[in-house]
């Protein structure tokens, strides 16, 4: 693979990696000081003066490049050691710019320094994750990532390399509230991602990985770039046959998620990554037909219908916008009201759709909020506890109070078994809700439950 990871690509609010980069080449250190505060040896001091003294970064990188085998192992020396944070990010920085030089095989000579110790060259560049100065972590994730996917890596046992890699980069800078933080992370998960060993990694710890790329989309953040990135990220993860399941049963959102993407994207190649990953969605074989409704619930044969109509100069999402198009006119007669009903259940957001004022609606379903020792009600009970969004919590709440009504009348037995499991308590609780919609729901729905109960 050729790293394509440059440094001219990381630019947002910050220049991110530009700023740091920038700064620790012209930042002067006193090595004779550095010597006397026994941070450096001699001999490493003069070896980091001659690199120092090259005022062109062309002819730096050309230099330690005709010394490679030397600089490979004194600067992975330097970071293990650790001396201090000056010379530290210096070292960083002076590898990156060897690494990333046009026709530059240095992470090949790092990556051959294993064979003096088999937790080199990647034990210090993790525990420079933890540093507290953020520009060391920043360099040292991105250097850890062109190692990582260079072609001369073996790209398999690479499980302690991984974890705190993507840790680092999707539980901490990911979930930032800083943009340029979450922009260079996706650029990195991105590549690392295009690996098929990492990314089944990453599935495999997807619970505490996924989430934050997500967000990505659902918080809306970023620039037209950080989107393409995040949907390739998706893209790529789409190609993981456990992914698929996990996505379906764990992560319902993600169809809808595309979709709006899809629809809003002004770049064909971001419509494109959307629409192939829908695609590939549907080649689960395990409760495909679910899947298949959960498209149409997210009014994905509408969104598919008006982007057949616009004009594209890509011939493969011409044919994948027909194929998805087929299976979903195939799909739609066997659509539901009970299934909208369960994709509400399903993606924890709840909305006053038709399902749940109809009273033929729970004379007919009834039944199944029975079976299985009342699973769907405990679902929908569920609903009453707080979430992230407090607009949504309040909707859920309003709505499980009303449902839970509409289940006494047809179920009268219902009140015994909210009882028993102490949501009728939590409904009655509601009645103070700082919310109008909640309290007067929470109040009807408690009246019948005391009615009930004489």
């Amino acid at each position: 693979m050729t790293v394509e990871l440059q440094l001219s690509q990381f630019r947002l609010e910050g220049d991110t990696i530009n700023d740091i980069v920038s700064n620790a080449r012209t930042r002067a250190i006193g090595w004779d000081s550095c010597v006397r505060a026994d941070y450096l040896t001699v001999e490493e001091a003069d070896c980091l003066k001659k690199v120092a003294g090259f005022t062109d970064v062309r002819e730096k990188t050309n230099y330690i490049l005709k010394n490679a085998d030397f600089y490979s192992t004194k600067i992975i020396s330097l970071l293990a050691k650790a001396p201090h944070d000056d010379i530290v990010r210096f070292v960083l920085v002076s590898l990156i710019d060897t690494m990333v030089a046009p026709k530059s095989t240095f992470s090949r000579n790092i990556l051959s320094i294993a064979h003096l110790d088999a937790s080199l060259p990647y034990q210090p560049l993790i525990k420079l994750l933890g540093s507290n100065d953020e520009s060391i972590k920043l360099s040292s994730s991105y250097v850890l990532t062109l190692l990582l996917i260079d072609d001369s890596e073996s790209h398999d046992g690479q499980e302690k390399v991984l974890r705190p890699l993507f840790d680092f980069l999707s539980v901490r800078l990911l979930s930032s509230t800083k943009l340029d933080l979450n922009f260079f992370s996706i650029q990195l998960l991105k590549e690392l991602l295009t690996i098929k060993q990492y990314r089944t990694f990453f599935w495999e710890n997807h619970e505490t990985l996924f989430p934050p790329l997500l967000k990505v989309f659902t918080e809306r953040r970023g620039e037209l770039q950080m989107k393409y990135y995040a949907t390739m990220s998706i893209w790529l993860l789409t190609f993981i046959p456990q992914a698929l399941e996990d996505i379906e049963t764990q992560y319902p959102e993600l169809v809808g998620t595309l979709y709006v993407v899809a629809k809003d994207a002004v770049k064909e190649k971001i419509v494109r990554l959307a629409i192939s990953s829908l695609l590939n969605l549907l080649s689960l074989k395990k409760d495909r037909d679910q899947l298949v409704k959960q498209f149409l619930l997210v009014k994905g044969l509408e969104i598919t219908k008006q982007l057949i109509e616009r004009k594209w100069a890509d011939e493969e999402l011409k044919t994948d916008l027909e194929t998805l198009l087929e299976i979903l006119n195939e799909a739609v007669t066997t659509l539901t009201t009970f299934d909208e009903y369960a994709n509400e259940l399903r993606t924890k957001k709840l909305n006053w759709s038709p399902s749940h004022k109809s009273e033929e609606f729970w004379i007919e379903n009834v039944d199944r909020f029975k079976e299985n020792n009342w699973k769907l009600l405990k679902e929908l009970l569920q609903l009453l506890d707080a979430s992230t969004d407090p607009e949504q919590t309040y909707l859920n709440q309003a709505i499980v109070c009303y449902d839970v009504s509409q289940l006494i009348k047809v179920a009268p037995e219902v009140v015994k078994v909210l009882d028993r499991i102490g949501a009728k308590a939590k409904i009655m609780s509601l009645m103070s809700s700082a919310n109008t919609n909640v309290k007067f729901e929470a109040l009807r729905t408690t009246q019948q439950l005391v009615a009930r109960s004489l």
